[in-house]
């Protein structure tokens, strides 16, 4: 027979836990994935359109709709540099619209992120260049971007 409190008996190393283990609920996971399918941003915007099944051709529901009257203004350059700043129009009531990305593309080049914001104009900076370039103004929302290539564009000379 132990003179020890029952208390630290209980709890010495080796002792059996006599508390029941409390498993969580289980939950509904299905709708927790749907959620997440929805709001999933693609990748890549370069991928060509296929014949597959399951694959969709055009852009979900909750892509933005495209900016309009896309407008080009530049200064001339300082030091090597040019100012462009690209002026819009948001897209009216469009619910999923919650900013622009504007892309540099030279001709033949792949576009790159030049600048990006909630609301119209948007500026960047970049060196003087005498190839022909164009920008794209893409729109973005929580669960996407349009593609690139086909968003409203403009010239611009950096020369």
């Amino acid at each position: 027979m132990s003179h020890l409190p029952e208390d630290i008996l209980k709890h010495h190393p080796g002792a059996i836990p006599s508390t029941p283990i409390v498993w969580p609920a289980p939950r509904n996971t299905e709708n927790k994935i749907q959620q997440t399918k929805g709001s999933a941003k693609p990748q890549t915007f370069n991928v060509l359109p296929t014949t597959q099944p399951n694959a969709s051709a055009v852009p979900p529901r909750t892509t933005p709709k495209h900016v309009s009257d896309v407008r080009v203004v530049t200064r001339p350059p300082i030091n090597g540099m040019k100012t462009v700043t690209v002026q819009f129009i948001h897209p009216g009531g469009d619910p999923y619209f919650a900013g622009a990305n504007v892309y540099l593309k030279r001709a033949r080049g792949q576009p790159t992120l030049v600048a990006g914001g909630a609301k119209s104009p948007l500026t960047f900076t970049v060196p003087v260049n005498t190839a022909p370039h164009s920008v794209h103004v893409s729109s973005v929302g929580n669960w996407g971007e349009t593609d690139v290539i086909t968003s409203p564009s403009r010239r611009v000379h950096l020369g």
